[in-house]
């Protein structure tokens, strides 16, 4: 989109928005007053609305009587939400959407805007994370224990900073206000693509436990006490299609791809001996091999993995509450999660995709792909079976406690609060080589998943894949302590609210602190590698290798691999990881690192400092009651951070040979930075009720969301530039972190009108406008360091991340609805429905990092989805509720290291059901991915595609107890 036709595109919508709320406003002010409607029920005392209902209902209750925008899904009895996951739950409210990780809800991203532009909590305090930037992994929170997940999209100053895109806020119950009960659950699951896999049957479970009860009018005053525990084992299955971690532009084609034998000069002459590549940049020689076409994408690297998994997590939550007199309350709580989960991957790869390529059909734009896609092609490369083991543990520890004293007139509560997270993942993994080189033609038509045809090679044959004379990792076995991630957030808030007179127009004051302290410990690459076999026993290497080839063999893991996709590939030949492990090493693991610090290791505090004021007001404007409050924040930050980096030895280029640098063993050192920035973040909400059914709010802020706290790194890892003349040049490339980033900032400007027709039905109009400045996602600059280079401290520019520093602008517009057809005869009347859109643009503009740059467009903002959307539709009644709940988003930008990556539009369908037999007995019955939706993402264009995977439907069935 150009800067005119974004201009244009927002003045419209704005435009309508303001003429729409004109004509509503001058209606309610000429329009007679009405009374609050009440359907039926609502007028009988006896009647209790539970259920699904009951959800819709408290929800609605939540998001009118709320001072900011807000949407919520909330009840009041623990497990109540009909959902798989948090992250499942959160994706029914309007705006919200979630990235998949094992396809399921996980990363979640509030009007379009990405994980990192959002703000999570747990009953208002900060969540440390066990993943690399500041998103929240919501699966680690069960559904079945948490009763409530709020969304602010406007900001008061009350609120903890640190979302721009809005607030996500997770309760649990609070005892005292619960209904007292014990409930049981087990359900359990069935999954088709597990059923598949060799010695499973598809099946797991999940089961939880919960207790809530109170005690009155005590000799201690009122005590709470709730608890819950679940327990989860299940698979999760996956196949893969990916490519290597970069495109790479080409417009060569191999004079005859089908040589791969006779002499270097014949193979160069025809071709296939060399990666394609802009055809100036190669030597003669391999311009003689190769003839030059339009421009396409490759990639050096083409994989089929099919995984087997297991999974257990165990999580708790509970909390007291004691209440010894009317004016006092404390309340502890706490939650804890452990996850474990072991993939075994098994991998086909075309481990040099980019050799010798003569393509068949290149995407034009106009035949049907984006231009430069790499549709099909005949090529040469050795082939691998891969192995590996891949077990990640995650823990997470949370907690508080909140303490409240409410006398006639001020209110002081008080909270301190401490969560950590840690994370592991051990890689265990071998390989085998085919024993040539192997011509193949792949063919994408037909599938975004491509069919591949080997020529006079049977990839099924495991003899196929024995080397006569090992190589440096032809036979690797590989062990590595890739991840070891700690992360820590310990904070404390004190906040007083002065009740001011009820006449006056300033009806409440208040003030509050909060400090908290940030750490993240991360150590990386810690490998125990062994390149080739180990001669031992009088073996030779080859002797190992035939060995292992002959006894490691297993059948192919699964008979259903990729049935979602047209690919021909459906299975290859395996063997087991554990026995190739064992016959290349003679033990079952490898040695780690006694001392494994390194440059990509990560050691940051951050210490950050608030204070705000904020009152609230109401008044009369006419017959249109108004109320809001106004406020600022004053946020102050410190950032520490350690890092590593050692001596090396720099040769320039001279005379057009290649510069080196060569890192000086036992010259490790650790290094600091700092970096420290403050912000004013007024905020101000306006609420106007212009009928007893009509609510308009207006909301205007300034808020941050902070950058990815790894990105604070100050390690240095050397990079070489080969044709730099000077020490300083030869280092230019080198890679660091920037302690001085700043986080994005942003001016908000909110609306929403709202209708409240009754307690079950609700739609809203919400436009909203944001300015924001300081985007660091990927956006890089020359940050000046040094390192001990030929026995000297020199200064240099190396390449760290940086804040953007144009103006960006994001516009969108939510629509959201929910009723309940009580006015319908029997049974009908228990149908409900609920539905959301929004629509978001930005102009946001990020390079791609990598060599196809030149040829494609920026990247918007992470996590942007032009579109996306969410409906519901349930029935319940004579003891039934039944569900079926759908949800949209449009691509979106997701950036990895090396290069842009987009993420293709998808939708998926869940379906529930249950049948309550009696007030202590219910059954339950979900569906989850019912249409099998695959994930494909893409780089250089849409139809350059570098993953596809495919999980399965998730079928589960249950009983729930309660008394």
């Amino acid at each position: 989109m150009t800067t005119a036709s974004f201009r244009v595109g927002r003045t419209v919508l704005l435009s309508s928005v303001a003429t729409l709320v004109l004509h509503t406003a001058a209606f309610a002010q000429t329009a007679p007053a009405q009374p609050a409607p009440q359907d039926e029920e609502s007028s009988v005392d006896e009647v209790v609305v539970t259920g699904l209902r009951a959800t819709q209902r408290n929800s609605i209750a939540v998001k009118r009587e709320t001072a900011t925008i807000v949407d919520a899904i909330v009840n009041d009895e623990i497990g109540s939400l009909p959902d798989n996951s948090v992250g499942d739950t959160l994706e029914r409210i309007t705006g919200v959407t979630a990235d998949r990780f094992k396809g399921n809800a996980n990363e979640l991203s509030v009007r379009g805007l990405g994980p990192t532009l959002s703000f999570s909590t747990f009953n208002g305090r900060e969540v440390s994370t066990a993943g690399p930037d500041r998103s929240v992994a919501f699966q680690q929170f069960p559904s079945e224990l948490v009763n409530g997940v709020l969304v602010y999209k406007s900001q008061q100053a009350d609120f903890a900073e640190g979302g721009i895109a809005g607030v996500i806020d997770l309760r649990s119950i609070r005892p005292l206000e619960a209904t007292p009960r014990l409930q049981a659950e087990y359900r359990a699951v069935y999954q088709p693509k597990d059923d598949a896999i060799r010695g499973r049957d598809g099946l797991g479970y999940r089961a939880n436990i919960s207790w809530t009860n109170r005690w009155l009018d005590t000799a201690i005053g009122d005590l709470g006490l709730s608890i819950g525990y679940q327990h989860q084992n299940q698979a999760v299955p996956e196949d893969y299609y990916t490519t290597n971690s970069a495109f790479i532009p080409c417009d060569t084609s191999a004079n005859n791809p089908n040589l791969i034998t006779g002499t270097a000069a014949q193979q160069t002459a025809a071709g296939t001996s060399f990666n394609c590549a802009l055809r100036p940049t190669l030597s003669a020689a391999n311009q003689a091999g190769t003839t030059q076409g339009p421009l396409y994408f490759g990639t050096t690297s083409r994989t089929f993995r099919q995984i087997s998994t297991s999974e257990e997590r165990d999580g708790l939550l509970g909390a007291i509450q004691w209440r010894p007199t009317d004016r006092l309350d404390f309340t502890l709580d706490a939650q804890y999660s452990n996850r474990s989960s072991l993939e075994n991957r098994n991998q086909l790869a075309i481990t040099e995709a980019a050799r010798g390529i003569q393509p068949t059909l290149i995407g034009n734009g106009s035949n049907g792909y984006s231009d430069g896609a790499l549709i099909s092609y005949t090529g040469n490369s050795n082939l691998e079976v891969q192995f590996e083991d891949r077990l990640r543990e995650e823990e997470y520890i949370g907690g508080g406690l909140f303490g409240r004293w409410q006398g006639d007139r001020l209110r002081v509560t008080g909270d301190l609060s401490y969560s950590q997270s840690h994370r592991t993942e051990l890689q265990k993994a071998t390989n085998m080589r085919s024993n040539r080189r192997v011509v193949y033609s792949l063919d994408g038509t037909n599938d975004v998943v491509p069919s591949v045809n080997f020529v006079g090679f049977d990839v099924t044959d495991p003899s196929n894949f024995l080397i006569a004379t090992p190589a440096s990792n032809t036979n690797y076995a590989r062990y590595r302590l890739v991840t070891d991630r700690e992360d820590a957030i310990a904070a404390a808030r004190v906040d007083a609210v002065y009740d001011l007179n009820e006449d006056g127009f300033f009806r409440s004051i208040g003030f509050g602190a909060r400090v908290s302290e940030h750490t993240r410990e991360t150590d990386l690459n810690n490998n125990g590698d062994v390149a080739i076999p180990i001669a031992r026993d009088g073996l030779t290497v080859a002797q190992i290798t035939a060995q292992a080839n002959a006894q490691c063999r297993v059948p192919f893991a699964t008979d259903q691999f990729m049935r979602g996709s047209r690919t021909n590939i459906s299975s290859w030949a395996q063997f087991d990881n554990d026995c190739l492990f064992r016959a290349y090493t003679g033990r079952d693991t490898n040695p780690l690192l006694a001392d494994s610090r390194g440059p990509e290791d990560i050691d940051v505090t951050e210490t950050i400092s608030a204070l705000y004021a904020m009152t609230t007001f109401g008044t009369d404007w006419g017959n249109i009651p108004v109320s809001g409050n106004i406020g600022v924040r004053y946020v102050s930050t410190q950032v520490e951070a350690r890092g590593y980096r050692s001596a090396v030895t720099v040769t320039p280029s001279v005379a057009g040979s290649a510069a080196t640098i060569v890192v000086v063993p036992g010259t490790l050192s650790q290094i600091t930075g700092e970096g420290d920035y403050d912000y004013w973040l007024p905020s101000a909400n306006l609420n106007l009720d212009l009928s007893d059914r009509m609510r308009l709010r207006f909301g205007v802020s300034r808020s941050i969301a902070r950058v990815g706290i790894e990105e604070f790194n100050v390690g240095i890892n050397p990079i070489v530039d080969a044709t730099a003349t000077t020490v300083a040049g030869v280092l230019a490339n080198s890679q660091t972190g920037n302690p001085n980033l700043k986080p994005l900032e942003a001016w908000n400007f909110d609306s929403s009108l709202e209708f409240y027709l009754n307690e079950d039905t609700s739609f809203s109009i919400a436009p909203y406008y944001k300015l924001v400045k300081g985007a660091a996602f990927d956006a890089v600059q020359p940050f000046t360091t040094s390192i001990i280079a030929n026995g000297q401290d020199v200064t240099f520019n190396a390449v760290a991340p940086a804040n953007d520093t144009e103006q960006r602008h994001l516009y969108g517009i939510e629509l959201s609805g929910s009723h309940v057809f009580t006015w319908l005869p029997g049974l009908w009347s228990g149908l409900g429905v609920s539905a959301g859109y929004n629509y978001a643009e930005a102009d946001f503009e990020f390079p791609d990092p990598s060599s196809v740059a030149p040829y494609v467009e920026p990247a918007n903002l992470r996590g942007l989805s032009r579109h996306s959307a969410n409906a519901s539709i349930f029935w319940e009644g004579a003891g039934f509720q039944l569900r079926a709940a759908y949800r949209y988003r449009s691509e979106y930008s997701k950036p990895n290291s090396s290069t842009n990556r987009g993420v293709q539009g998808a939708g998926y369908l869940n379906l529930s059901a249950s049948y309550r037999l009696n007030r202590n007995v219910q059954f339950k019955a979900q569906a989850l991915n019912v249409l099998n939706e695959r994930d494909i993402l893409y780089k250089a264009g849409e139809d350059s595609i570098t993953e596809v995977s495919e999980s399965t439907p998730q079928i589960y069935a249950g009983i729930v107890l309660r008394y």
